[in-house]
C-alpha cells in the first residue's frame, strides 16, 4: 500500500500549503480531505486497491475506530466486485445510530453484533458476514460474484453464509440473500464466469456443469461451463486472461492465444462442440440468449 501522506502531520501552515500546491500540482492526489499519496502511486492501483486506501486513510483520521462492512470489508478481504468501488467507506454500528453518514462514512446499524477479524490493522466483518451483508443491500451481481469468490477461495463455507444470514433475520433483502446463498458456487473461476452464470440462469436456460475435467494424451483440461447432453463446451474469455500477470505468468498474449487455440482444437479432438463468450456478451441485451439458444441450449423446466 502506498505511503499516506497527512496534512494533519505537518502543522506549519507554510508546510501544509505545500501539500495543497503539490496536489493541484498533480504530484499529490487527494484520497480524502486531509489525506493524499504520490499520484504516481496511486495510478498503479487497481480500483479496489484504491479503496483499501481510502479505508486505511478514514480509519486514521476517524474520532473512534469503526469495523468496516459492505463492499469496504470486502475490499479489504479482497473480494471482487460488479461495477465501482464506493466513494465513501461503510462501517457497522452495533450502537444502532445507523443512517447517518459524516467525513466520508456510511455507518450502517444493525442489532446482531457483527463477527469481526482484523486485515491490516483494520477491524472487518467476517467474509460470512460481509458477504451477507452485501446479499441483503446490494444488486444481485454483485452479491453473487462475492460469494461465488467467498466460498471458491475456501474463506466461507455454504453453511457459514447461510447462518449469517439467518441471523440478520427477515427484512429488506432476505429473499435476495437467500438465493444467493443456495446459488453460489465455488466452481466459477472469476467474477465475468459467475456474472455468465446468473445471467444463462435469469434468462432461463438449464444450468451447466461447472470446471468440468477432461483428459487427453496431452493431459488434462478444465472448461468454464459444460452441458453434457449436448457435448457443449462455453468458454469466458475475460480481458484478463491476455493481460494480467497472474494470466500470463511471463508469457506474452500472442503465446496465450496460441495455447488457447491449441486447448480448443483438443477439445474438438475429443468430439466437444466449443464456444467462446466475452463481456460483451454479457452487456449486450440478447446476446448471450442468442449464442445459447442456437447452440441448442434448453430452458429449464420451472416446477
Amino acid at each position: 500500500m502506498p505511503e499516506l501522506i497527512f496534512s494533519r502531520d505537518h502543522l506549519p501552515l507554510g508546510a501544509q500549503r505545500r501539500i495543497e500546491r503539490a496536489a493541484d500540482a498533480g504530484v499529490l492526489t487527494r484520497v480524502r480531505r486531509g489525506a493524499y499519496v504520490e499520484t504516481a502511486q496511486w495510478d498503479r492501483l487497481a480500483p479496489d486497491a484504491r479503496h483499501r486506501v481510502l479505508v486505511h486513510a478514514t480509519a486514521a483520521m476517524a474520532r473512534h475506530p469503526f469495523v468496516a462492512a459492505y463492499l469496504s470489508a470486502g475490499a479489504m478481504q479482497h473480494l471482487p466486485t460488479i461495477g465501482d468501488w464506493p466513494g465513501r467507506v461503510h462501517v457497522v454500528d452495533v450502537n444502532q445510530r445507523g443512517g447517518r453518514s459524516s467525513s466520508g462514512i456510511v455507518r450502517h446499524s444493525t442489532s446482531v453484533v457483527p463477527d469481526c477479524t482484523e486485515i491490516d490493522g483494520i477491524m472487518v466483518t467476517s467474509a460470512a458476514r460481509t458477504v451477507a451483508d452485501i446479499a441483503r443491500s446490494s444488486t444481485l451481481d454483485r452479491a453473487v460474484v462475492a460469494a461465488d469468490a467467498a466460498l471458491r477461495r475456501g474463506m466461507l463455507s455454504r453453511d457459514d453464509l447461510r447462518h449469517q444470514i439467518d441471523l440478520l433475520g427477515s427484512g429488506p433483502g432476505c429473499r435476495q440473500a437467500a438465493f444467493v446463498c443456495d446459488f453460489a458456487d465455488a466452481g466459477s473461476a472469476n467474477g465475468g464466469e459467475s456474472l455468465a452464470r446468473l445471467l444463462m440462469r435469469k434468462l432461463g436456460f438449464a444450468s451447466p456443469r461447472l470446471q468440468t475435467h477432461f483428459t487427453d494424451e496431452h493431459g488434462s483440461m478444465f472448461v468454464d461451463f459444460f452441458w453434457p447432453e449436448l457435448g457443449l463446451v462455453v468458454e469466458f474469455d475475460g480481458f484478463q486472461k491476455y493481460s494480467g500477470p497472474e494470466y500470463l505468468r511471463g508469457r506474452v498474449p500472442a503465446e496465450v492465444v496460441w495455447e488457447e487455440k491449441r486447448r480448443e482444437d483438443r477439445l474438438r479432438a475429443l468430439g466437444l462442440r466449443v464456444l467462446r463468450i466475452v463481456w460483451s456478451d454479457l452487456t449486450t441485451p440478447g446476446a448471450l440468449a442468442h449464442i445459447l439458444a442456437t447452440a441448442g441450449v434448453p430452458r429449464r423446466v420451472r416446477p
